[in-house]
């Protein structure tokens, strides 16, 4: 089971930069060619950088372990656990760095100590489904807050 974004929420970026590469031809030809071509490469720099990133987004389910792959499109963050001798999976609520109350997915093995993992947003939004799937695998999946 593979989880990514929807298109059009993919290419939100892509949008983004082509505004700002058309802004950036506009004032270069009518206002200042100097600024006009600043804002031009900047759009274009964004696109670069952050076009890919959304369209590279991805969560994999499948019968032996839950990976996601998130980020910048040239230092992709790999995040996940493996299901071979796992007890349980217990999904809570802590707080990051800032204090925010954050979702956290704890795997709880027999074998080895405890996986934290701290999911996405394309993690989060598939939550039910991704534990629909687990569930139906026969691993334990208990929510709980703190």
């Amino acid at each position: 089971m593979e989880f990514g974004f929807p298109l059009y929420i993919s290419l939100i970026p892509v949008a983004i930069a082509a505004a700002g590469m058309l802004f950036g031809l506009f004032l270069f030809a009518k206002v200042n060619k100097i600024f006009g071509l600043l804002i031009g490469t900047f759009a274009v720099l964004f696109g670069l950088m952050f076009g890919p990133m959304l369209l590279m987004d991805r969560v994999l389910v499948d019968e032996h372990h839950i990976q996601q792959n998130t980020g910048i499109w040239f230092d992709q963050t790999e995040k996940g656990f493996s299901f071979d001798g796992i007890d349980r999976i217990a999904i809570t609520t802590g707080n990051d760095l800032k204090g925010r109350v954050i979702e956290v997915w704890i795997a709880h093995y027999s074998d080895r100590p405890s996986v934290k993992i701290d999911p996405g947003d394309l993690w989060e939004l598939n939550g039910d489904a991704i534990v629909s799937y687990i569930s139906a695998l026969g691993i334990v999946v208990v929510r709980s807050s703190d």
